[in-house]
Protein backbone atom coordinates (compact mmCIF):
# COMPACT_ATOMS: atom_id res chain seq x y z
CA UNK A 1 0.00 0.00 0.00
CA UNK A 2 1.50 3.61 -1.02
CA UNK A 3 1.43 6.47 1.26
CA UNK A 4 -1.13 7.79 -1.03
CA UNK A 5 -3.66 5.78 0.58
CA UNK A 6 -3.46 8.34 3.61
CA UNK A 7 -5.90 10.22 0.94
CA UNK A 8 -6.10 9.83 -2.73
CA UNK A 9 -7.64 12.67 -3.41
CA UNK A 10 -6.16 15.37 -1.19
CA UNK A 11 -5.32 17.70 -3.29
CA UNK A 12 -8.60 17.85 -4.91
CA UNK A 13 -9.72 21.64 -6.60
CA UNK A 14 -6.41 22.94 -5.51
CA UNK A 15 -4.19 24.36 -8.17
CA UNK A 16 -0.05 24.02 -8.11
CA UNK A 17 2.89 25.83 -9.38
CA UNK A 18 6.08 23.45 -9.10
CA UNK A 19 9.39 25.49 -9.13
CA UNK A 20 12.31 23.13 -10.13
CA UNK A 21 15.08 23.33 -12.64
CA UNK A 22 15.77 19.27 -12.69
CA UNK A 23 13.14 18.63 -15.62
CA UNK A 24 12.68 15.28 -14.65
CA UNK A 25 12.47 15.72 -10.57
CA UNK A 26 9.69 18.95 -11.93
CA UNK A 27 7.66 16.10 -13.54
CA UNK A 28 7.49 13.58 -10.72
CA UNK A 29 6.34 15.85 -8.21
CA UNK A 30 3.66 16.91 -11.13
CA UNK A 31 2.65 13.75 -11.45
CA UNK A 32 2.26 13.30 -7.74
CA UNK A 33 -0.17 15.75 -7.69
CA UNK A 34 -1.93 15.02 -10.53
CA UNK A 35 -2.70 11.62 -8.98
CA UNK A 36 -3.67 12.97 -5.74
CA UNK A 37 -6.67 15.52 -7.59
CA UNK A 38 -4.61 18.53 -8.02
CA UNK A 39 -7.22 20.72 -10.61
CA UNK A 40 -3.84 21.97 -11.86
CA UNK A 41 -0.30 21.64 -11.97
CA UNK A 42 2.15 24.65 -13.69
CA UNK A 43 5.49 24.09 -14.01
CA UNK A 44 8.54 26.81 -13.75
CA UNK A 45 12.28 25.92 -14.51
CA UNK A 46 12.92 28.97 -11.84
CA UNK A 47 12.10 32.11 -10.03
CA UNK A 48 12.10 34.20 -12.85
CA UNK A 49 9.67 32.01 -15.27
CA UNK A 50 7.85 31.35 -12.05
CA UNK A 51 6.78 35.13 -11.89
CA UNK A 52 5.99 35.39 -15.08
CA UNK A 53 3.82 32.38 -14.91
CA UNK A 54 2.17 34.05 -11.47
CA UNK A 55 1.84 37.68 -13.10
CA UNK A 56 0.41 36.87 -17.02
CA UNK A 57 -2.71 36.17 -14.81
CA UNK A 58 -4.14 33.33 -16.72
CA UNK A 59 -2.55 30.55 -14.31
CA UNK A 60 -4.25 31.15 -10.80
CA UNK A 61 -2.26 29.22 -7.89
CA UNK A 62 -3.14 27.98 -4.51
CA UNK A 63 0.41 26.35 -3.67
CA UNK A 64 3.76 27.21 -4.97
CA UNK A 65 5.99 23.87 -4.36
CA UNK A 66 9.54 25.71 -4.58
CA UNK A 67 13.50 23.77 -4.70
CA UNK A 68 15.86 26.14 -3.14
CA UNK A 69 18.88 25.57 -5.15
CA UNK A 70 18.68 26.47 -8.97
CA UNK A 71 20.52 28.46 -11.80
CA UNK A 72 19.18 31.75 -12.89
CA UNK A 73 17.21 33.34 -9.83
CA UNK A 74 16.89 30.75 -7.10
CA UNK A 75 14.47 30.02 -4.86
CA UNK A 76 15.61 32.66 -2.04
CA UNK A 77 15.06 35.10 -4.57
CA UNK A 78 11.66 33.85 -5.86
CA UNK A 79 10.79 33.88 -2.40
CA UNK A 80 11.54 37.23 -2.29
CA UNK A 81 10.21 39.31 -5.36
CA UNK A 82 6.92 36.78 -4.89
CA UNK A 83 6.38 38.04 -1.03
CA UNK A 84 6.83 41.78 -1.99
CA UNK A 85 3.69 41.04 -5.04
CA UNK A 86 1.58 40.31 -1.52
CA UNK A 87 0.79 37.15 -3.49
CA UNK A 88 -2.00 35.18 -1.46
CA UNK A 89 -0.83 32.04 -2.91
CA UNK A 90 0.39 29.71 0.06
CA UNK A 91 4.57 28.17 -0.08
CA UNK A 92 5.96 24.91 0.53
CA UNK A 93 9.72 25.26 0.07
CA UNK A 94 11.58 22.21 -1.12
CA UNK A 95 15.03 21.30 -1.22
CA UNK A 96 18.01 18.31 -1.00
CA UNK A 97 20.02 20.69 1.61
CA UNK A 98 21.06 19.97 4.50
CA UNK A 99 18.29 20.72 7.32
CA UNK A 100 19.86 23.63 9.56
CA UNK A 101 19.93 25.43 6.10
CA UNK A 102 16.38 24.53 5.06
CA UNK A 103 15.59 25.58 8.34
CA UNK A 104 17.01 29.29 7.88
CA UNK A 105 15.50 29.59 3.99
CA UNK A 106 12.21 28.68 5.94
CA UNK A 107 12.45 31.54 8.66
CA UNK A 108 13.95 33.70 5.52
CA UNK A 109 10.56 32.94 4.15
CA UNK A 110 8.61 33.67 7.61
CA UNK A 111 10.77 37.00 8.02
CA UNK A 112 9.41 38.00 3.78
CA UNK A 113 5.78 37.36 5.43
CA UNK A 114 5.04 34.42 2.93
CA UNK A 115 2.45 32.41 3.43
CA UNK A 116 4.62 29.29 4.22
CA UNK A 117 3.11 25.98 5.29
CA UNK A 118 6.27 24.07 5.68
CA UNK A 119 9.46 22.52 4.09
CA UNK A 120 9.16 19.23 2.31
CA UNK A 121 12.59 17.19 2.13
CA UNK A 122 13.74 15.69 -1.38
CA UNK A 123 12.10 13.44 -2.36
CA UNK A 124 8.66 14.83 -2.43
CA UNK A 125 6.17 12.61 -1.03
CA UNK A 126 2.25 12.23 -0.72
CA UNK A 127 3.31 11.63 3.19
CA UNK A 128 5.28 14.72 3.39
CA UNK A 129 2.93 16.86 1.14
CA UNK A 130 -0.87 16.09 2.76
CA UNK A 131 0.16 17.45 6.36
CA UNK A 132 1.05 20.69 4.38
CA UNK A 133 -2.00 20.57 2.08
CA UNK A 134 -3.99 20.29 5.17
CA UNK A 135 -2.76 23.47 6.30
CA UNK A 136 -3.50 25.36 3.85
CA UNK A 137 -6.88 24.60 3.64
CA UNK A 138 -7.15 25.27 7.41
CA UNK A 139 -5.38 28.37 6.96
CA UNK A 140 -7.85 29.07 4.08
CA UNK A 141 -10.89 28.18 6.35
CA UNK A 142 -10.08 29.86 9.11
CA UNK A 143 -9.61 33.21 7.00
CA UNK A 144 -11.72 36.39 7.91
CA UNK A 145 -14.69 37.14 5.31
CA UNK A 146 -13.33 39.34 2.78
CA UNK A 147 -14.82 42.66 2.92
CA UNK A 148 -17.23 43.67 0.00
CA UNK A 149 -15.88 45.29 -2.66
CA UNK A 150 -17.29 48.99 -3.23
CA UNK A 151 -20.18 50.30 -5.61
CA UNK A 152 -17.39 52.21 -7.03
CA UNK A 153 -14.29 49.61 -7.40
CA UNK A 154 -17.16 47.12 -9.28
CA UNK A 155 -18.02 49.91 -11.56
CA UNK A 156 -14.60 50.44 -12.88
CA UNK A 157 -14.74 46.65 -13.31
CA UNK A 158 -17.24 46.67 -15.40
CA UNK A 159 -16.62 50.04 -17.78
CA UNK A 160 -13.04 49.31 -17.68
CA UNK A 161 -13.84 45.44 -19.18
CA UNK A 162 -12.61 43.69 -16.23
CA UNK A 163 -15.00 41.33 -16.04
CA UNK A 164 -14.22 38.29 -18.34
CA UNK A 165 -15.72 35.17 -19.72
CA UNK A 166 -13.22 31.86 -18.69
CA UNK A 167 -14.24 28.69 -20.67
CA UNK A 168 -13.87 25.39 -19.43
CA UNK A 169 -13.72 22.37 -22.23
CA UNK A 170 -16.12 19.87 -22.45
CA UNK A 171 -15.34 16.55 -24.55
CA UNK A 172 -16.93 13.30 -25.84
CA UNK A 173 -16.31 10.47 -23.13
CA UNK A 174 -16.50 8.14 -26.04
CA UNK A 175 -13.92 9.97 -28.82
CA UNK A 176 -12.46 12.73 -26.89
CA UNK A 177 -13.65 15.38 -29.52
CA UNK A 178 -14.37 18.98 -28.48
CA UNK A 179 -17.88 19.09 -28.09
CA UNK A 180 -18.70 22.47 -25.74
CA UNK A 181 -16.94 25.39 -24.05
CA UNK A 182 -18.45 25.91 -20.49
CA UNK A 183 -18.35 29.48 -20.02
CA UNK A 184 -17.70 31.03 -16.07
CA UNK A 185 -17.09 34.28 -14.68
CA UNK A 186 -13.57 35.78 -13.54
CA UNK A 187 -12.53 39.22 -12.57
CA UNK A 188 -8.79 40.69 -14.07
CA UNK A 189 -8.38 42.56 -11.56
CA UNK A 190 -5.99 44.71 -11.57
CA UNK A 191 -3.73 44.67 -8.33
CA UNK A 192 -5.40 41.19 -6.84
CA UNK A 193 -5.00 39.04 -10.26
CA UNK A 194 -7.23 37.26 -11.72
CA UNK A 195 -10.36 36.47 -9.21
CA UNK A 196 -13.09 33.07 -8.78
CA UNK A 197 -16.27 34.21 -8.45
CA UNK A 198 -16.41 33.57 -4.99
CA UNK A 199 -14.83 36.70 -4.02
CA UNK A 200 -16.52 39.34 -6.07
CA UNK A 201 -20.35 37.71 -6.44
CA UNK A 202 -21.20 38.49 -2.98
CA UNK A 203 -20.47 42.53 -3.72
CA UNK A 204 -21.85 42.13 -6.62
CA UNK A 205 -24.96 40.57 -5.16
CA UNK A 206 -25.21 43.00 -2.07
CA UNK A 207 -24.96 46.20 -4.48
CA UNK A 208 -27.96 44.37 -5.98
CA UNK A 209 -25.75 43.89 -9.80
CA UNK A 210 -26.32 39.96 -9.42
CA UNK A 211 -28.72 40.17 -12.71
CA UNK A 212 -27.81 42.58 -14.57
CA UNK A 213 -24.04 40.83 -14.62
CA UNK A 214 -25.64 37.43 -15.43
CA UNK A 215 -26.90 39.55 -18.27
CA UNK A 216 -22.76 41.10 -18.65
CA UNK A 217 -21.73 37.50 -18.97
CA UNK A 218 -24.43 35.81 -21.45
CA UNK A 219 -23.74 38.91 -24.18
CA UNK A 220 -20.09 38.05 -23.45
CA UNK A 221 -20.34 34.87 -24.17
CA UNK A 222 -22.38 34.58 -27.06
CA UNK A 223 -20.13 37.06 -28.57
CA UNK A 224 -17.19 34.83 -28.20
CA UNK A 225 -19.34 32.16 -29.56
CA UNK A 226 -19.58 34.23 -32.66
CA UNK A 227 -15.76 34.73 -32.72
CA UNK A 228 -15.26 30.74 -32.92
CA UNK A 229 -17.53 30.94 -35.30
CA UNK A 230 -15.89 33.36 -37.93
CA UNK A 231 -12.49 31.14 -37.53
CA UNK A 232 -14.07 28.30 -38.31
CA UNK A 233 -14.38 26.36 -34.56
CA UNK A 234 -17.84 25.31 -34.13
CA UNK A 235 -18.02 24.34 -30.10
CA UNK A 236 -20.81 25.01 -28.63
CA UNK A 237 -20.94 27.48 -25.64
CA UNK A 238 -23.06 27.05 -22.60
CA UNK A 239 -23.77 29.25 -19.76
CA UNK A 240 -25.46 29.39 -16.86
CA UNK A 241 -28.39 31.08 -16.52
CA UNK A 242 -27.71 33.06 -13.15
CA UNK A 243 -30.38 34.95 -12.48
CA UNK A 244 -32.27 35.50 -9.29
CA UNK A 245 -35.46 34.74 -10.61
CA UNK A 246 -36.80 33.15 -14.21
CA UNK A 247 -39.64 34.27 -13.36
CA UNK A 248 -39.60 37.63 -16.00
CA UNK A 249 -41.57 36.05 -18.78
CA UNK A 250 -39.65 38.53 -21.16
CA UNK A 251 -36.63 36.78 -20.46
CA UNK A 252 -36.32 34.99 -23.34
CA UNK A 253 -37.25 36.80 -25.98
CA UNK A 254 -34.40 39.31 -24.45
CA UNK A 255 -32.17 36.11 -24.38
CA UNK A 256 -33.43 35.42 -27.95
CA UNK A 257 -32.61 39.31 -28.80
CA UNK A 258 -28.91 38.70 -27.96
CA UNK A 259 -28.44 35.49 -29.81
CA UNK A 260 -29.67 37.28 -33.09
CA UNK A 261 -27.53 40.66 -32.00
CA UNK A 262 -24.35 38.29 -32.03
CA UNK A 263 -25.96 36.22 -34.93
CA UNK A 264 -26.01 33.67 -33.10
CA UNK A 265 -27.81 30.26 -33.89
CA UNK A 266 -29.39 29.64 -30.40
CA UNK A 267 -28.81 25.84 -31.25
CA UNK A 268 -25.12 26.52 -30.91
CA UNK A 269 -25.91 27.24 -27.19
CA UNK A 270 -26.24 25.44 -23.90
CA UNK A 271 -28.30 27.54 -21.26
CA UNK A 272 -27.91 25.77 -17.46
CA UNK A 273 -30.83 26.58 -14.97
CA UNK A 274 -30.38 25.54 -11.21
CA UNK A 275 -32.80 22.19 -10.48
CA UNK A 276 -34.38 24.63 -7.52
CA UNK A 277 -36.04 26.90 -10.48
CA UNK A 278 -38.83 24.26 -10.50
CA UNK A 279 -39.55 24.58 -7.14
CA UNK A 280 -40.88 28.10 -6.69
CA UNK A 281 -44.15 29.48 -6.08
CA UNK A 282 -43.96 30.99 -9.69
CA UNK A 283 -43.41 27.74 -11.86
CA UNK A 284 -46.39 28.15 -14.57
CA UNK A 285 -43.97 31.62 -15.63
CA UNK A 286 -40.39 29.55 -15.43
CA UNK A 287 -42.05 26.61 -17.58
CA UNK A 288 -43.26 29.22 -19.75
CA UNK A 289 -39.35 30.80 -19.72
CA UNK A 290 -37.97 27.25 -20.37
CA UNK A 291 -40.29 25.86 -22.99
CA UNK A 292 -39.78 29.16 -25.04
CA UNK A 293 -36.03 28.87 -25.11
CA UNK A 294 -36.15 25.41 -26.25
CA UNK A 295 -38.72 26.07 -28.93
CA UNK A 296 -36.33 28.94 -30.07
CA UNK A 297 -33.27 26.22 -30.15
CA UNK A 298 -31.36 26.77 -27.38
CA UNK A 299 -30.18 23.51 -24.90
CA UNK A 300 -31.49 23.30 -21.83
CA UNK A 301 -29.28 21.71 -18.99
CA UNK A 302 -30.28 20.93 -15.14
CA UNK A 303 -26.76 22.40 -13.60
CA UNK A 304 -24.93 21.04 -10.24
CA UNK A 305 -27.82 17.81 -10.09
CA UNK A 306 -27.31 16.27 -6.80
CA UNK A 307 -27.13 19.38 -4.93
CA UNK A 308 -30.47 18.82 -4.04
CA UNK A 309 -33.26 16.09 -3.65
CA UNK A 310 -32.97 14.81 -7.01
CA UNK A 311 -36.41 14.87 -7.60
CA UNK A 312 -36.49 13.07 -11.44
CA UNK A 313 -40.57 13.84 -12.12
CA UNK A 314 -40.17 17.20 -11.19
CA UNK A 315 -37.27 17.92 -13.77
CA UNK A 316 -39.48 16.23 -16.06
CA UNK A 317 -41.79 19.38 -16.18
CA UNK A 318 -39.17 21.13 -17.86
CA UNK A 319 -37.97 20.17 -21.83
CA UNK A 320 -34.33 19.74 -20.86
CA UNK A 321 -31.72 18.16 -23.23
CA UNK A 322 -28.95 17.46 -20.76
CA UNK A 323 -28.32 16.83 -17.05
CA UNK A 324 -24.96 18.53 -15.42
CA UNK A 325 -23.59 15.79 -13.10
CA UNK A 326 -22.49 17.24 -9.69
CA UNK A 327 -18.51 17.06 -9.36
CA UNK A 328 -18.96 15.39 -5.66
CA UNK A 329 -20.43 12.37 -7.38
CA UNK A 330 -17.53 12.08 -10.00
CA UNK A 331 -14.41 12.85 -8.29
CA UNK A 332 -12.71 9.54 -6.54
CA UNK A 333 -15.81 7.51 -7.89
CA UNK A 334 -13.39 4.92 -8.58
CA UNK A 335 -12.29 4.54 -5.35
CA UNK A 336 -15.41 5.97 -3.01
CA UNK A 337 -18.61 3.90 -2.71
CA UNK A 338 -20.43 6.98 -1.75
CA UNK A 339 -19.39 8.85 -4.80
CA UNK A 340 -20.14 6.24 -7.03
CA UNK A 341 -24.10 5.83 -5.33
CA UNK A 342 -24.59 9.35 -6.32
CA UNK A 343 -23.22 9.08 -9.76
CA UNK A 344 -25.53 6.21 -10.48
CA UNK A 345 -28.74 7.77 -9.32
CA UNK A 346 -27.69 11.00 -12.04
CA UNK A 347 -26.82 8.55 -14.47
CA UNK A 348 -30.30 6.76 -13.98
CA UNK A 349 -32.32 9.92 -14.24
CA UNK A 350 -30.55 11.15 -17.10
CA UNK A 351 -31.72 7.48 -18.90
CA UNK A 352 -35.41 8.71 -17.31
CA UNK A 353 -35.25 11.69 -18.69
CA UNK A 354 -33.71 10.83 -21.82
CA UNK A 355 -31.26 13.36 -21.69
CA UNK A 356 -27.25 13.42 -22.19
CA UNK A 357 -25.30 12.65 -19.23
CA UNK A 358 -22.49 15.27 -18.54
CA UNK A 359 -19.47 14.88 -15.83
CA UNK A 360 -18.25 17.86 -14.13
CA UNK A 361 -14.90 17.63 -12.34
CA UNK A 362 -13.42 14.83 -14.03
CA UNK A 363 -9.79 14.36 -12.14
CA UNK A 364 -8.52 11.16 -13.61
CA UNK A 365 -8.30 8.44 -16.45
CA UNK A 366 -9.59 5.80 -14.26
CA UNK A 367 -13.51 8.25 -13.50
CA UNK A 368 -13.33 8.97 -17.56
CA UNK A 369 -13.10 5.13 -18.03
CA UNK A 370 -15.91 4.43 -15.45
CA UNK A 371 -17.89 7.44 -16.43
CA UNK A 372 -17.87 6.13 -20.17
CA UNK A 373 -18.47 2.57 -19.16
CA UNK A 374 -21.40 3.35 -17.25
CA UNK A 375 -22.90 5.38 -20.29
CA UNK A 376 -22.31 8.79 -19.26
CA UNK A 377 -21.83 10.99 -22.97
CA UNK A 378 -19.53 13.81 -22.23
CA UNK A 379 -17.25 14.96 -19.56
CA UNK A 380 -15.19 17.99 -18.12
CA UNK A 381 -12.66 18.62 -15.01
CA UNK A 382 -9.42 19.22 -14.19
CA UNK A 383 -8.23 16.31 -16.23
CA UNK A 384 -9.34 17.59 -19.27
CA UNK A 385 -8.50 21.15 -18.74
CA UNK A 386 -9.11 23.97 -16.15
CA UNK A 387 -11.19 27.19 -17.10
CA UNK A 388 -8.93 29.07 -19.16
CA UNK A 389 -9.14 32.87 -21.13
CA UNK A 390 -10.67 32.84 -24.47
CA UNK A 391 -7.06 33.76 -26.02
CA UNK A 392 -5.74 30.02 -24.39
CA UNK A 393 -8.21 27.83 -25.58
CA UNK A 394 -7.08 27.46 -29.78
CA UNK A 395 -3.47 26.29 -27.67
CA UNK A 396 -5.32 24.09 -25.69
CA UNK A 397 -7.51 22.74 -28.56
CA UNK A 398 -3.94 22.28 -30.90
CA UNK A 399 -2.56 20.55 -27.85
CA UNK A 400 -5.50 18.33 -26.86
CA UNK A 401 -6.02 17.35 -30.54
CA UNK A 402 -2.66 16.36 -30.93
CA UNK A 403 -2.54 13.76 -27.58
CA UNK A 404 -5.46 12.46 -29.64
CA UNK A 405 -7.38 13.78 -26.56
CA UNK A 406 -8.17 10.48 -25.11
CA UNK A 407 -6.48 8.61 -21.86
CA UNK A 408 -4.35 6.11 -22.20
Amino acid sequence: MTDLALDPMACRDLSFLVVEDHEFQRRCVSQLLTSMGAAAVHGAEDGQAALRLITDGEHPVDIVICDVNMPGMDGMEFIRHWSERGDPSSLIVMSAIEPELLATVANMALAYQARLLGVAAKPVTAAKLIPLVDQHRLKMAQKPAESLFSFQELTHAWTGDEFECWFEPQVSLATGALRSMCSVPRWRHPTQGVLLPERFMPSLQARGLGDDFAWLQLQHATAQCRRWQREGAAPLVSIALAFASLTDVKLAPRIQHIAQGEGVDPRSMVLHVDESVLAGPDLAKVLENLARLRLLGFGLAVDDFGKGAMEVDRLSLAPFTELRIRSAFVAGADCDESARAGLAVALEAAHRLKVRAVATGIGSTQEWNLLHGWGCSFGEGPFIAAPMAATAVARWSNRWQAGRGMPA
